[in-house]
């Protein structure tokens, strides 16, 4: 199977500067932007690039998440956040969204989903959905809903943007809910409880501070009588060469808890989201191959950590149709140095798509 997203466009700083201005400074093009008002000082990186573009209308929609932990330190910089983007865009709205109400049940991704599904997406030429400030819980499902929407609107583009720092993304360490849940949108073509004999492989993506919430996504996903093979997602390359020596120490016991071989590990480049997303398109086609004549094969992902990485899962999710299970975070840790823009954070942008892929029915 050709992957759909390979090739695909990716703009790095400079050149998303070149595509907005001549891409987007135009009167006919018509914009909704989506994003996130939250804690994440790089909230209003993407939206002060397109607010430069004065030729063109946009929409924007930033939303609140709402967790269950009272969070004194981090409330204000979110309430900053909102101030800030009500300056740039002052029609923007803020929607409030509950993101697992009752410590259980992860319902963030549906309700923004919800929130924007009763608009008419005949009356834009592009959306663009800034995840910087948003959970993945919650960008997974609108990315996947805006994929499908493209299909329905021929004249739709779908963006992506990220202000994309690695070391910062550790910086911002979630206080895990108590069980692991598939995400919303992404539950796969059939149950895991309804086909146990099935041989599985699960993909984590490794992440500073992860651990247990690691273990509590194998423990969701394991099942007595089948065995199940892991291929941990190590980002390799990247900005700190040492990073995967310290995850490997860090997850030697979960490693051996998932009986991980030292072979199955994937590595991934972590500022290139196309790197993930062909290593597991890549891995998912073979095992289907190898396992078409034994009663087929089911794959889970967990991403977790670096939005890079997260966004070649994401991509490789919605085009297999495959689950995606994870623990979403009641509050964040308040100590964490989360409160001014990094040093060295660029906009990446991401055309998933539109009129890049005419041609070839994308």
């Amino acid at each position: 199977m050709k992957p759909r997203w390979d090739p695909c466009v990716v703009l790095g700083a400079s050149e998303v500067a070149h595509f907005l201005a001549g891409h987007l400074n135009r009167d006919d093009r018509k914009i909704l932007l989506v994003g996130g008002a939250g804690f994440d000082p790089r909230a209003i990186e993407a939206a002060k690039r397109l607010a430069e573009c004065k030729a063109c209308t946009v929409e924007a929609v930033f939303f609140r998440e709402e967790r269950l932990m009272d969070q004194p330190m981090l409330k204000p910089r979110a309430d900053e956040a909102q101030r800030k983007l009500s300056m740039i865009f002052p029609s923007a709205t803020f929607p409030r969204i509950e993101i697992i109400p009752d410590g259980v049940t992860a319902i963030g991704g549906r309700r923004a989903v919800g929130a924007l599904s009763s608009r008419d997406f005949a009356n834009y030429t592009d959306v663009f959905v800034d995840i910087s400030a948003l959970s993945c819980g919650v960008y997974f499902s609108l990315i996947a809903f805006f994929v499908a929407q493209c299909g329905r609107h021929a004249g739709l583009n779908l963006h992506v943007l990220v202000a994309e720092q690695p070391k910062f993304d550790h910086k911002i360490n979630g206080i895990p809910s108590d069980k692991a849940a598939m995400l919303h949108g992404f539950k796969g073509d059939q149950s895991l409880d309804s086909n146990e004999e099935q041989a599985l492989l699960w993909i984590p993506t490794l992440a500073p501070g992860n651990s247990a919430s690691l273990d509590k996504v194998y423990q969701f996903i394991h099942r007595k009588d089948t065995p199940i093979d892991v291929c941990p997602l190590m980002p390799f390359p990247g900005s700190d060469p040492r990073l995967p020596d310290r995850l490997y120490e860090e997850y030697y016991l979960s490693l051996r808890t998932w009986n991980v071989d030292s072979r199955n590990f994937l590595y991934a480049a972590e500022s290139d989201p196309l790197d993930s997303y062909r290593a597991i398109h890549q891995l998912v086609s073979q095992r289907a191959n190898l396992f078409a004549d034994l009663g087929g094969s089911q794959v889970v992902l967990s991403p977790l950590g670096n939005k890079m990485l997260s966004v070649g899962t994401m991509l490789a999710a919605i085009e297999l149709q495959l689950p995606v299970a994870m623990v979403e975070s009641v509050g964040y840790d308040e100590q964490s140095d989360a409160g001014t823009v990094p040093e060295g954070a660029e906009l990446t942008q991401l055309w998933l798509c539109g009129d890049a892929y005419a041609a070839v029915g994308k």
